[in-house]
């Protein structure tokens, strides 16, 4: 992600003068007798708020035109493009159909690919996982859970070839839209997954360990009691300590079981080394129509589905705002006169759509960050380890902490290398009972590659009170 794309979700920094703050905080090298170093995953499936190179759909998508138009103003797309019945290519049908919504077409990449048939466009389900194996973004496949889907279950493969990317496959059913990463080894999805392997819990558990490096999976009971069993139907993790979860009536005979859930997720611990931190939004239940966990995460972009019930669209937008401020909340209207074309609550813009992560990406590890409540101290370590997909060089200068002390303006320090690692670390010193701290990082690779972390940099950073 280039530094630029980032721009909105900071505000104007200045150095300030410490003259009245209570700290001198400056960057120390740790002694090896107390310092562990961070080494990120050699196999690692990012989260999809990370920086996406492309967002894969479907044509046709039994979807409005507009869809497509909107989430390629500002992101590229690979349209993979299913052949008519006589097996002859409708590139150009699709081209002319975008064209005449106005689709920025420079964005649009088509592509002709076997899909079954027209009523066969659920891509995030049967697209394949992306897993960084050490520095090169590979293809992990699976078993679709869609067996009789014969076309689909060829497309991972088939985009290795596309991509030029390694291919491997787990001996696993599976399916995308039961599964939600945040980046840094942990994985959620309900228990179909179990069910679908034979109830073998722990076959599915070193099978994604192998394959994708997932260390922590979470599996937890399906809460719809629908026939889709999809996490992607009532959850959405949206950064690497956020989730957000669907939340029903009481009135609802399936309120206690969102509520399990609820409280399952948010008793788990983020790689900050803090419990989650959920979100819920609020739907009707019934039959209306609301499914607002059901979106797409591009490049500081949120594309979520619209309801049939305004007032609750409206509550969900802020939600998503509150979680991800600066980000950019789309609201997407999935509806047609022909009720075949519009979103449902289990099938909406999640399911018909599936980042590609940008394989040069620059990935900010931290982990047991400085938060909450935090005991006197004579210094306050903060590290990360920094990772170019790029292969560039990380200097020290390029490497930034921002920090407030005591809502103070934002201070600018750069990070010390460790050793000759790609950790990175300073030191706060001088803390005294009561002084609140609010920082984030970001850096820089000599291929101009960007990243933030966490990614709303100060308008959600770490946070800390001395007490």
């Amino acid at each position: 992600m280039k530094k630029q794309s980032l721009l909105l979700c900071l505000s104007v920094l200045s150095i300030a003068s410490l003259a009245a703050c209570s700290i001198s905080p400056k960057p120390v090298d740790p002694t090896d007798d107390e310092y562990e170093v961070i080494e990120t995953f050699s196999k690692r499936m990012p989260g999809e708020f990370e920086p996406v190179k492309m967002v894969k759909m479907c044509y046709p998508n039994n979807m409005p035109l507009n869809v497509y138009k909107t989430i390629a103003e500002d992101n590229k797309v690979l349209l993979l493009v299913n052949p008519g019945s006589s097996n002859k290519s409708r590139i150009s049908e699709a081209e002319q159909a975008l064209t005449d919504v106005g689709a920025n077409m420079d964005n649009i990449t088509m592509l002709d690919m076997k899909l079954d048939d027209d009523y066969a466009y659920w891509v995030r389900d049967f697209s394949p996982f992306y897993v960084f194996n050490d520095l090169d973004l590979s293809i992990v496949d699976f078993t679709y859970n869609r067996p009789y889907r014969v076309e689909q279950n060829k497309v991972p493969s088939q985009l290795a070839t596309y991509f030029d990317m390694s291919y491997s496959k787990m001996s696993l059913t599976h399916t995308g839209g039961n599964l939600m990463q945040d980046g840094r080894g942990t994985a959620f999805s309900d228990d179909l997954v179990i069910e679908e392997n034979g109830n073998n819990k722990n076959k599915v558990l070193s099978q994604m360990k192998e394959y994708t490096g997932t260390d922590n999976y979470v599996i937890t009971i399906d809460p719809q009691g629908d026939y889709i069993a999809h996490i992607d139907c009532w959850a959405k993790i949206v950064a690497p300590d956020k989730i957000i979860v669907a939340k029903l009536p009481k009135s609802n005979s399936r309120y206690k079981y969102y509520e399990q859930v609820a409280e399952v997720l948010a008793n788990t611990k983020c790689c900050y080394g803090y419990n989650y931190r959920i979100y819920r939004v609020e739907e009707p239940g019934g039959n209306t129509v609301a499914p607002y966990t059901n979106s797409l995460i591009a490049n500081n972009h949120v594309y979520m589905p619209l309801g049939e019930n305004n007032s609750y669209n409206q509550k969900a937008l802020k939600v998503y705002q509150e979680a991800l401020p600066g980000y950019d909340i789309v609201g997407v209207e999935g509806f047609a006169f022909d009720h075949d074309l519009s979103f449902l609550n289990t099938d909406a813009l999640h399911c018909r759509t599936h980042e590609v992560p940008d394989e040069n990406m620059l990935f900010i590890d931290s982990r047991d960050v400085l938060s909450g409540k935090v005991e006197v101290q004579d210094k306050y370590l903060v590290k990360t380890n920094i990772v170019s997909y790029a292969r560039g060089e990380i200097e020290e200068k390029n490497v930034k902490i921002h920090y407030s002390i005591n809502n103070q303006e934002y201070v600018e320090e750069s990070m010390v290398r460790y050793e000759n690692t790609s950790n990175f670390t300073y030191y706060f010193e001088n803390l005294k009972s009561g002084d609140d701290v609010r920082y984030y990082i970001d850096a820089t690779d000599s291929k101009l590659n960007y990243n933030i972390d966490p990614i709303c940099g100060n308008l959600d950073p770490h946070h800390f009170v001395v007490r």
